[in-house]
């Protein structure tokens, strides 16, 4: 649910003004492929995210899936371009919540940037795919194929052991209008699409230098993209709005459904105390959301109907805890008017509306869940019978992606007891987290140092790299020194590289840049290259310092010898 009509307001600057560097380009399926192939052989890894094994005899099943491990990113970031879920599958992942499409798309969003900070909890200001429709439905097809490639050719998994999720808003007629319902048939049978028909066949030219991957693989792909769908609505959206999309997508559409509910079920009392409570009590609520948005009792009859309207059709229906939290901005901590908080605090606040679900419905209505999972609580969460599982804010902090392999292995060692709410063990889980210091505040703030970002020689700490949740800086061998380079097309400026880099600057703007056209060459300002009529182009805005002079023409051989950065925009 999110909280503004925004074609009604126009924050930000006008698409066509903005930046080229934050609008990302997506890439062509046989550049994909032949980068995953080429990065594995190498490294064996995938987007610079070591490569995770799982056990093709693991299974998590419920009425519409069977999947190795029932966790995955949730819509957001690292859901909107084919690279960052092959990156979230090569650690581990195999439920996939795409990002959210909506009728309001590409040149008509207006998204300030940067959009997310994560002084510790996470804040953000984005909401649906900043891409087209087309666009958002080329890139989940293309790392739907992805994926069943590296399942069987680097032997991850099942090519059947993983799940997509297609995510659609926000309001009934938006979500029958003629883009919205296309890409929904679309991605229950994609196999029309000149998408779908193009990357079978670029994959099939593929087949003789294949080791493990067989023509009958690629023959029994599925043109099924998502088999399942969830439900995002506006804050404020009546009961009766919802349960009329809901209601058409499981008759309709014939779909598994998830509802998307939302925090503000606990009611403002109950909210802020629990804020206060854990150390969050500067953030400040939007008293009008609590006073507007569903309330609890609206909701419990709404899920009933549902449920018993899902029951008489055979099919699946559960809810999805929860969205994010609306606060306003009041410290500039984003260009907005207001913003949407995850990470531990949302965590207890989703728990919360777990709990109250549970006590009523017991295991009669499933549960996903979204709302500030990491390492600490993945496994109780599994063994009181809520998954799948989703995570965004843990993947921008740290290890970023790589912590899908930690929790894959913790996953492993949970002993599965059912595959439905268990409101003894949610209660139990809830008082225990409730009384967890682990979900107090503990900081304000990364540490920076007063020292500009170089862009030659920094301290190499990789934090730019692994926090990136569209894989858009990456480490170069550059002679006896490795430096790290910043992929033009690859970047939303959504901003997180900047917090977490130790230095006083901004990775996207500071490292040198690999441009994929000359129109995003010349909008910007970045130290960087681009290939214009078969020769490279340089710009360089910044002294190289004399020591540093051997590093810089041994990153420039390194780029045009290497040139798989700068060909994947061909």
């Amino acid at each position: 649910m999110k909280t503004v009509d925004r074609e009604q307001r126009s924050f930000g600057k006008n698409f066509a003004e903005r930046n080229m560097g934050d609008k990302m380009i997506p890439v062509d399926f046989t550049v994909l492929l032949q980068n995953i192939r080429a990065e594995y052989k190498d490294k064996r890894t995938v987007y610079g995210v070591p490569v995770k094994f799982i056990d093709k005899k693991k299974s998590y099943k419920n009425e519409y899936m069977d999947i190795e491990l029932p966790f995955g990113p949730a819509a957001g970031p690292h859901t909107q371009m084919a690279q960052n879920i092959a990156a979230a599958y090569a650690g581990g992942a195999r439920f996939f919540e795409l990002k959210t499409v909506q009728i309001l798309d590409g040149e008509s969003m207006h998204i300030n940037k940067p959009c997310i900070s994560v002084p510790d909890e996470c804040y953000n200001i984005e909401w649906s795919t900043e891409l087209t429709i087309e666009q958002a439905f080329a890139e989940y097809v293309k790392a739907y194929f992805l994926l069943k490639f590296m399942a069987v050719e680097f032997g991850m998994g099942r090519i059947d052991g993983f799940s997509f999720n297609m995510s659609v808003g926000y309001d009934l007629q938006g979500i029958k209008s003629d883009k919205v319902n296309r890409f929904i048939d679309n991605m229950k049978d994609a196999g029309r699409t000149e998408t779908y028909k193009y990357c079978y066949a670029q994959l099939k030219n593929e087949l003789s230098t294949c080791e493990l991957f067989s023509a009958a693989n690629l023959a029994d792909i599925d043109t099924n993209i998502a088999d399942s769908i969830t439900v995002s609505t506006m804050h404020g959206c009546p009961a009766g709005e919802i349960e009329k999309i809901a209601g058409y997508l499981l008759t309709e559409k014939e779909l598994p459904v998830y509802i998307k509910l939302n925090p503000t079920l606990n009611g403002l009392a109950e909210t802020q105390k629990l804020l206060t409570n854990k150390g969050y009590g500067y953030i400040k609520l939007i008293e009008g959301n609590f006073r507007d948005d569903l309330k609890l009792p609206e909701a419990v009859d709404m899920l009933a109907n549902l449920l018993a309207q899902a029951e008489k059709l055979g099919r699946f229906f559960g809810v999805k805890l929860t969205n994010t939290l609306p606060v306003l901005v009041d410290r500039k901590q984003l260009p907005d008017e207001q913003m949407y908080l995850s990470g531990k605090p949302l965590f207890l606040l989703s728990l919360a509306v777990a709990d109250k679900l549970a006590n009523i419905f017991g295991e009669r209505l499933p549960i996903s869940f979204s709302g500030g999972l990491d390492g600490h609580n993945i496994a109780p969460m599994l063994e009181a019978g809520i998954y799948p599982l989703t995570m965004a804010t843990v993947l921008l902090q740290g290890k970023g992606y790589g912590y899908f392999t930690e929790y894959a292995d913790i996953i492993g060692k949970v002993q599965k007891n059912a595959n439905r709410p268990q409101k003894n063990k949610i209660n139990i889980l809830l008082k225990n987290s409730l009384a967890d210091t682990y979900y107090e505040k503990k900081r304000s703030g990364h540490k920076k140092n007063d020292i500009g970002l170089p862009m030659l020689n920094c301290k190499n700490c990789q934090l730019c790299i692994k926090v990136c949740p569209n894989r858009a800086n990456i480490m170069l061998e550059a002679g006896e020194k490795r430096q790290i380079i910043h992929i033009d097309a690859f970047c939303n400026e959504c901003g997180n590289c900047a917090t977490f880099c130790p230095y006083a600057g901004k990775p996207y703007r500071a490292k040198f840049t690999i441009y994929n056209s000359p129109a995003a060459f010349a909008t910007s300002e970045n130290s960087g290259m681009v290939w214009l009529n078969g020769e490279c182009k340089i710009r360089l805005n910044t002294t190289i310092r004399h020591e540093d002079d051997i590093a810089y023409k041994n990153l420039l051989a390194a780029v045009q010898a290497k040139y798989m950065a700068v060909k994947v925009y061909e």
